[in-house]
């Protein structure tokens, strides 16, 4: 194959290439699982949410419920405890009117005085307890205090008349035997409304019980209910959740394999097109070479050829023919403009300076002719000759300061150029320093910035790398590309 069919190819394997790319690029990859929680997961979460709540609050009713109903059953206690209680005082009471009047001694009349006096305290309590109790069992209550206060008042009084009527009290006494049954009387009346009233109590303490007890199992019924029925639905909440996770693992298995495959075929396509690119370059360097010296050779001894037949005409036209001389005179001129075109295309195909006489002349040339071409000066700082580099690395690094001077005779519009070329500890450095408009924001890394890219190419092609930056003050730009010595040498 020849070396223009070359190049033909592989300028065509580039679309190919592209198209695979893009082929990949628009390959199906299976959607990412969105973030959000699946609405049934969110309905279940909310109905577990309601239904411990329902349960709390029905819990907090029913303990309420049971709360005052244990209230009220502790305060029936309390009033059965008073009423025996007052029953005892009554019948402390009556015991010591009968002992006095039966005896004569006076020491029945001390716990007979102490329960006269202290009945009416035990009325209180009970009334107390009674008024506190609330509910529609208030008003029958205080009724039957209010009963019992004046059947005790009247009995007590009675008592109290029968022993102040008796003039001489024992055995042989004149005791108001009449008075004291009419006494006897009104405490048996007394006892039998405490005892009916006792009997009352009874009657509530076992409403309250059944009542408690209602309330107890209601609660404990409801608690097992929703508990039971939150459990459920908290077990199909996890499997949802589950389901949704093992759903979603797939999804990003699913993509995370495509985007690596994806990933492994972009890296393939870019190896592809790299290699590819840095065949271009040796292939175009090699053509451009081939042409150089096919022009050199070929070209430059027909032009010498061409040279000397017409001075040797020169010499042997008659002087007096002007008008042919003259035309002569511009033809050897227009063939020494020739012969210098000839000599400009040849250095920029391939600078002979360069395979003749290194890269530190060829610099120093070329920054020579780039500053009688544009009247821009050009310092040059190269302080070694640098012959011992590869020739792919000083083809690199010449055509690097080419292009960056290329750029700065077009768009820099630069007042002055440095070149530096440097052997550092770690590598080549070469540096075009300019004091120009700068490179505009984003240019350096926009595809169709041809030459900067070719820059980077022709760097990566041999191991090294070329950044673009800003000069000192914010303008003109830095062109800075670096060959390290540890490059591989498969990369030469």
């Amino acid at each position: 194959m020849s070396t223009s069919n070359a190049i033909s190819d592989a300028h065509t394997d580039p679309g190919a290439r592209a198209t695979d790319i893009a082929a990949a690029a628009a390959a199906p990859v299976p959607r990412r699982p969105a973030a959000l929680v699946p609405m049934s997961v969110i309905a279940i979460t909310f109905v577990s949410i309601a239904l411990l709540l329902v349960n709390a609050s029905l819990l907090i009713i029913n303990t309420a419920g049971t709360m005052d109903s244990s209230e009220q059953y502790a305060r029936s206690y309390e009033i059965k405890r008073s009423l025996t209680a007052f029953q005892s005082t009554v019948a402390t009471a009556e015991s010591g009117q009968r002992g006095y009047l039966l005896t004569g001694q006076s020491a029945y009349l001390e716990p007979f005085l102490r329960a006269t006096r202290g009945w009416r305290a035990e009325i209180e309590r009970l009334r107390e307890l009674a008024s506190t109790n609330g509910g529609t069992e208030q008003t029958p209550r205080l009724k039957d205090l209010d009963a019992l206060e004046a059947m005790t008042a009247s009995a007590v009084s009675r008592l109290e008349q029968t022993i102040a009527q008796t003039g001489q009290p024992g055995p042989s006494g004149d005791a108001d035997v009449a008075g004291t049954d009419w006494a006897t009387a009104g405490m048996d009346q007394v006892r039998g409304l405490i005892d009916r009233m006792m009997q009352d109590e009874d009657t509530r303490i076992e409403a309250l019980r059944g009542e408690v007890l209602h309330d107890m199992w209601l609660t404990v019924g409801i608690a097992v209910f929703t508990t039971v029925l939150t459990v459920g639905v908290l077990i199909g909440l996890q499997a949802l959740l589950r389901r949704y996770g093992a759903a979603r693992a797939r999804a990003e298995g699913a993509l995370l394999e495509a985007n690596q495959r994806l990933n492994r075929e972009v890296e393939e396509r870019t190896a592809e097109l790299t290699e590819l690119s840095q065949h271009l370059i040796r292939v175009a360097e090699e053509e451009k070479a081939r042409l150089a010296r096919e022009l050199h050779d070929t070209l430059g001894s027909n032009l010498t050829a061409i040279n000397m037949d017409l001075n040797w005409i020169s010499k042997r036209l008659a002087s007096e023919n002007v008008e042919l001389r003259e035309r002569l005179q511009r033809s050897l001129q227009m063939l020494s403009d020739t012969v210098e075109l000839k000599h400009e295309v040849i250095e920029g195909l391939r600078p002979s300076h360069l395979d003749n006489l290194g890269l530190a002349y060829a610099m120093r040339s070329h920054c020579r002719e780039f500053t009688r071409r544009t009247g821009v000066p050009c310092d040059v700082d190269v302080l070694e000759d640098f012959d011992d580099l590869d020739p792919s690395w000083s083809i690199a690094l010449y055509r690097i300061a080419q292009e960056a001077l290329t750029n700065v005779t077009r768009h820099a519009k630069a007042q002055s150029v440095r070149v530096q070329l440097v052997r550092e500890e770690e590598g080549i450095r070469l540096r075009v320093i300019d004091d120009g408009m700068g490179i505009p924001e984003g240019a350096a890394t926009r595809p169709k910035s041809h030459g900067l890219v070719g820059m980077r190419e022709r760097m990566r092609q041999i191991g090294g790398a070329v950044r673009f930056s800003p000069s000192t003050g914010q303008r003109g730009t830095v062109v800075d590309a670096f060959i390290p010595h540890a490059a591989p040498v498969g990369q030469r």
